[in-house]
């Protein structure tokens, strides 16, 4: 059902994203996405540390500087202090929508050790909820006390020419998707780099600006992010991927270097382009009002059990494309639409989000490492099924 798969997607990136110690605020993208929010916060941070917060819009965004406002949750006081934006970071999240902007606010005089701070975007609806950071004396300021950890996964997308419906999603939704589907899918390579594993590392005190490149040294890419999870595609498997990570302060500028990383391929798959699964094409295109182009006879197969379940939102289809059994395509295959050689939109997965996010968020404790990686997985895996059904060639 379409709101089971949306939830399970939305579940597998909170614990992905959790394992990473970002705080998001707890509201639904329809309780937060007229005018501007506040997207995620530091988690736990140095008492002379600087509060670091993003700044989301989706609709009606406001002219002018967006602006924090910080409370100490123990005393009542507000929080003076001076901010400013962060510039070069990278615009778009998968959980977070738009992001117009990272914040960076100095407070005037250190924090106070075990105390909550809450933290606000001026102007911001008070349904979108509001975000906190814990200040402790003991954050290790090291930015290798917890290991830089990498995944390579094979993921999968529709290749060549696809074919879409608008479909409308449940109440509570981000409104209507776009289902994609095509005749082939494509198999490629993503490398994720998982910089930050706790919120007690200190790290979201950092940009951190990550160069990806191939074993022989040349630079295919960079991306400077805070609190996200830096990936690079890989249309072709390689026998290692290599990143380097430089990490930038926000409190004074200054830079940390690592050492330059390559990663085995290992055993994450092949990449291929293959025949796509008619089941995965049926449960994509039951919810469509109309058969996508070129996958009619797929569409009348898969719609009735659909209308079974949902008769309210059948009412108005149009079966005369089932009435005549010759016409249609997408026969034993269940699909028909054209595979032509257009390159797959979209290689580093900035629009892999099946919708909006719908998070938890405080700062609370540390996560454990242990889960980080399978929880990730099972997120890049769900991912990865999003991707197909929103194509936006």
């Amino acid at each position: 059902m379409p709101y089971a798969r949306f939830t399970a997607l939305t579940l597998a990136v909170m614990g992905g994203l959790g394992a990473l110690g970002i705080s998001r605020p707890s509201s639904a993208c329809t309780l937060a996405s007229d005018g501007r929010f506040l997207s995620g916060v530091s988690g736990v941070m140095p008492l002379d540390g600087v509060i670091a917060g993003w700044v989301s819009c989706y609709t009606n965004c406001p002219e002018g500087a967006p602006k924090l406002l910080v409370k100490d949750k123990d005393t009542g006081e507000a929080v003076s202090g001076t901010q400013e934006e962060v510039a070069d970071v990278a615009v778009g999240g998968a959980a977070a929508g738009e992001r117009e902007s990272l914040l960076a606010f100095r407070p005037a005089a250190p924090l106070v050790d075990g105390h909550t701070y809450q933290i606000a975007l001026e102007g911001q609806d008070v349904s979108a909820g509001i975000l906190e950071i814990y200040a402790s004396a003991t954050v290790d300021m090291d930015v290798g006390a917890n290991p830089v950890r990498s995944l390579v996964s094979v993921q999968e997308r529709w290749h060549g020419k696809t074919s879409c419906c608008t479909v409308d999603q449940l109440p509570g939704s981000c409104g209507p998707q776009e289902n994609c589907v095509a005749e082939e899918m494509e198999r490629y390579v993503t490398l994720f780099v998982i910089v930050s594993e706790g919120v007690n590392d200190g790290v979201s005190q950092y940009v951190q600006i990550v160069t990806f490149s191939s074993p022989d040294g040349e630079e295919l890419g960079k991306k400077t992010v805070w609190n996200e999870l830096p990936s690079h595609a890989y249309d072709v498997a390689a026998t290692e991927y290599c990143y380097q990570i430089t990490y930038r302060s926000l409190i004074d500028g200054t830079t940390v270097e690592k050492e330059r990383t390559c990663v085995p391929h290992g055993d994450a798959g092949e990449t291929a382009v293959f025949p796509a699964d008619p089941t995965e094409i049926d449960v994509l295109i039951d919810e469509c009002p109309s058969p996508p182009d070129g996958f009619e006879e797929a569409w009348c197969r898969a719609r009735p059990a659909y209308c079974e379940v949902y008769p309210d939102r059948c009412a108005d289809d149009d079966v005369s494309s089932c009435e005549d059994s010759g016409t249609g395509a997408g026969g034993s295959g269940g699909s028909g639409a054209g595979g032509g050689a257009a390159t797959p939109d979209d290689p580093d997965g900035e629009h892999d989000s099946a919708g909006c996010s719908v998070s938890a968020g405080s700062a609370g404790s540390g996560a454990s490492s242990g889960w980080t990686l399978p929880a990730i997985g099972l997120a890049l895996s769900l991912v990865s099924r999003a991707r197909r059904r929103r194509d936006r060639r």
